[in-house]
C-alpha cells in the first residue's frame, strides 16, 4: 500500500491533488486542519488542510498493453469499474460523513454550554470545509455522467453551463434531445442542437410588457403599474424611460413617486414629469398613495416609483406591503438586475413575494456577463416578464422583454466583434 500526505488551501484543493497522483482508487485515511507559517507557533500562518490517503500497490502498477476485449470480459470489465466508482463514492463520502457526526458533537456541546463567539466561529469554519467537500462530490459525479455522451451534446450542455443556465435545465433539455435523436442515429451537430434548445427554452418563457390600459367591460381601465425591488437596480430611470415611451405613443401618464428616502429620486421624476408635460405626486404616508391614484383615475398608465429596499431587510419591505393595501388593483413589477448574482436574484424574488409580484422586470442586461440566470428565474418562478433595459439612455434603452433577445443573449459569442 502507498500512503501520502498532502497540503492544500481547502478540501477540494487536497482531493484533486489526491486523485492527480494517486488515482481514482485512492482512499482517504485522515484530514485535519493545520496552520503553516513563519510566525511563533504558527501564529501568524495561513490555515491548510492535511489530508492523508492511501492507494492499493496494484493500483499504482503500470497499466499493461491494452488488447481487445471479448463480450465477456467487456461485461466484467464494466462491473468491476461500478464496483470501483462505488468503493471511491463510499471512500470519499466518509470523511465527509465523519465530519458530519463531529459537526453533529460540536453543536450539541454549543447548545449545552451557550454558543460563544470563536466556538461558533469554528463551527462555521467546519460547515465550510464540509461544503467544499460535497461540492467536489457533486462535480466529480457530473463528469462520470458525462462520460459515454456524444461530442455534440456534451458541447451543448458545457455551452450552457458557462451562459449560467442552471442544471437542472441543462439535464432536461440534453435528455430530451438524445431521446428525439434516438440511441442509434449520428448525432446533431453542435448548431443544430443550439437551434433547437433555443426554440425549447424559449417556450418556457412568458412575456407581457404593454402597458396599455385594461379593458372592463365595454371601457377601458386605469393599468396602476408599481415597481418594487432592491436598491441599486435602476428603478427610478426605468420609470423615466416607461413614462417617456408612453407619452410618445399617446398614452395618458401620471406619475406617483413614494421614495421619499432619496431627495435626488424625487428629483430625477420632476425633471422627467416637466419635460414630459405629466403630472407627479408625492406619496408620503400610504392614504397619500390612495388619494394620489383616485386623482389620476383618468389616466390610462399610473406609474408608482418605490423605495429601493435591500432584499433582507424584511422589515422594511414589509412598510411597502402598507401602500399596497390602500391601492387595490395595483400591479408589482420586480425589477431585478440581470448583472446580480443567481442567489442575490432567488433571495430577492423570495423576499419580495409577499408583495403580491405579477411580473419580473430586468435591468442592466447591457451589463450581465451571463443571460442564464434570467432565464432560470423566469423558468422557476413562472411569472411573465414585462420590460429589458439596456442601458442608461431615456427613453432608448427598455424594450418590452422577449423570448429573441434574452435566447440570443444566452448563446451569442461572449467574444467581441472585431
Amino acid at each position: 500500500m502507498k500512503v501520502k500526505r498532502y497540503e492544500a488551501v481547502d478540501m477540494n484543493e487536497a482531493l484533486r491533488l489526491i486523485k492527480e497522483d494517486l488515482g481514482p482508487d485512492a482512499v482517504i485515511l485522515s484530514s485535519r486542519k493545520v496552520n503553516r507559517g513563519a510566525g511563533a507557533f504558527g501564529v501568524f500562518g495561513r490555515p491548510m488542510m492535511e489530508v492523508t490517503a492511501a492507494v492499493g500497490a496494484d493500483a499504482a502498477r503500470p497499466t499493461p498493453r491494452r488488447i481487445a476485449p471479448t463480450p465477456a470480459a467487456t461485461a466484467t470489465a464494466v462491473a468491476s469499474r461500478s464496483e470501483r466508482g462505488l468503493g471511491e463514492a463510499v471512500a470519499l463520502m466518509t470523511p465527509l460523513m465523519d465530519g458530519i457526526e463531529e459537526l453533529k458533537t460540536a453543536l450539541r456541546e454549543l447548545s449545552a454550554a451557550g454558543a460563544e463567539p470563536q466556538g461558533a466561529d469554528a463551527v462555521a469554519e467546519e460547515v465550510r470545509e464540509l461544503k467544499s467537500m460535497m461540492a467536489y462530490l457533486i462535480d466529480q459525479a457530473g463528469v462520470e455522467k458525462e462520460k459515454g455522451m456524444p461530442r455534440s451534446f456534451l458541447s451543448l450542455a458545457r455551452l450552457m453551463k458557462e451562459r449560467g443556465v442552471a442544471a437542472e435545465y441543462i439535464d432536461t433539455l440534453v435528455e430530451e434531445l438524445r431521446e428525439k435523436a434516438g440511441p442509434s442515429a449520428p448525432a446533431p451537430d453542435l448548431k443544430t442542437l443550439v437551434a433547437v434548445t433555443a426554440s425549447r427554452m424559449k417556450g418556457t418563457l412568458t412575456f407581457g410588457g404593454d402597458f396599455t390600459p385594461t379593458l372592463a367591460g365595454d371601457e377601458e381601465k386605469t393599468r396602476m403599474v408599481a415597481l418594487v425591488g432592491p436598491t441599486g437596480v435602476g428603478k427610478t430611470t426605468t420609470v423615466a424611460k416607461l413614462a417617456a415611451q408612453l407619452t410618445m405613443a399617446g398614452k395618458k401618464v401620471a406619475l406617483v413617486t413614494v421614495d421619499t428616502y432619496r431627495i435626488a429620486a424625487v428629483e430625477q421624476l420632476k425633471i422627467y414629469a416637466r419635460i414630459l408635460d405629466i403630472p407627479l405626486e408625492v406619496a408620503v404616508a400610504p392614504m397619500d398613495l390612495a388619494r394620489a391614484l383616485h386623482r389620476h383615475a383618468g389616466a390610462d398608465v399610473i406609474l408608482v416609483d418605490t423605495a429601493g429596499r435591500s432584499q433582507r431587510d424584511t422589515a422594511q419591505i414589509g412598510e411597502l406591503s402598507a401602500f399596497f393595501e390602500k391601492a387595490p388593483g395595483m400591479e408589482a413589477h420586480l425589477c431585478l438586475s440581470a448583472a446580480a448574482s443567481e442567489e442575490q436574484m432567488e433571495e430577492t424574488i423570495k423576499n419580495f413575494t409577499p408583495l403580491g409580484v405579477s411580473a419580473l422586470l430586468f435591468t442592466k442586461l447591457d451589463e450581465a456577463v451571463r443571460l442564464g440566470p434570467v432565464f432560470n428565474q423566469s423558468a422557476r418562478t413562472g411569472l411573465p416578464v414585462s420590460y429589458f433595459t439596456t442601458g442608461q439612455r431615456v427613453p432608448e434603452d427598455l424594450e418590452p422583454a422577449g423570448a429573441k433577445r434574452l435566447i440570443q443573449g444566452i448563446f451569442r459569442s461572449n467574444r467581441k466583434s472585431a
